[in-house]
């Protein structure tokens, strides 16, 4: 039988980690198994609970949001321990969401119980005002770092001359946000041509996006595929790993394949 260590902050989003946890810890420990709960008190505190969990061979829970799942990605990854993710509200956990986890306590329990890990890619970001971060679904820069719903209404926003480096090959396209996917990014729009995003695929799936005021945003040229990436654009710009915060391009963005166990 699986012992978790749960991964929550206990204070975001209202405590909706902690609320998510009390009914998942009740039918897990039902079923038999052992959890504990870890309460971090920010991202990088998290890490480190994380990375101690596993060091004692314990499966680690994500409880939360994309930040979350992150960071515990980030100190997971390259350590074959497995993970796995608790939504903690209602509409958070974009990664969880995309990935069809199960929402409903019994069937989530259900998966972390007898699910297998399953090898999955993670990002690896290096920016230019802060150590290297490590994301699970996605790069937003520009405008769609600003928002918790990045695809829904970004074409207010002043576009940017984006330089796009992808496996070497130079392109240069005008939009008001570039989205690097390593999962399915519920609310991006989607090009036809583009593959379906795939967290297990080994490849970074890059997409700028543009429109005008009011309307539908819009997948601005081809969609990109890659192993690396580097974008820089004509004025500063933000950027949000997993939906954490970040101060300015440049920035390069390395998949790292098959490099954490997943429970899904």
């Amino acid at each position: 039988m699986r012992r978790f260590t749960a991964i929550v902050n206990p204070t975001a989003g209202r405590a909706a980690g902690a609320a998510a946890l009390i009914p998942l810890a009740r039918a897990l420990r039902g079923a038999g198994a052992q959890v504990e709960a870890e309460y971090s008190r920010g991202f990088g505190h998290a890490a480190e609970l994380a990375g101690r969990a596993a060091a004692s061979g314990r499966t680690v829970l994500a409880v939360g949001g994309d930040g979350m799942a992150g960071t515990v990605a980030g100190a997971l990854a390259g350590t074959g321990a497995v993970c796995g993710l608790v939504p903690g509200a209602v509409g958070a956990g974009a990664v969880a969401r995309a990935l069809g986890l199960p929402r409903a306590v019994d069937e989530l329990a259900e998966l972390l119980l007898g699910g297998e890990p399953r090898p999955v890619d993670v990002l690896r970001v290096e920016g230019a005002e802060r150590p290297p971060a490590v994301a699970l679904g996605a790069v937003w820069i520009g405008a769609g770092a600003a928002r918790t719903a990045p695809g829904r209404a970004l074409a207010a926003r002043r576009s940017a001359l984006f330089r796009i480096t992808v496996d070497g090959t130079p392109y240069e396209t005008r939009g008001h946000t570039v989205l690097l996917a390593n999962a399915p990014c519920p609310g991006a729009p989607a090009a036809e041509s583009a593959p379906e995003v795939r967290i297990d695929d080994g490849a970074l799936d890059v997409a700028v996006l543009g429109g005008a005021p009011g309307r539908r945003s819009r997948i601005r040229g081809e969609a990109l595929r890659g192993r690396e990436v580097r974008v820089e654009a004509d004025r500063p710009l933000a950027y949000a790993t997993d939906g954490i915060p970040a101060p300015a391009l440049p920035l390069t963005v390395r998949i790292l394949p098959a490099a954490l166990h997943l429970l899904r």
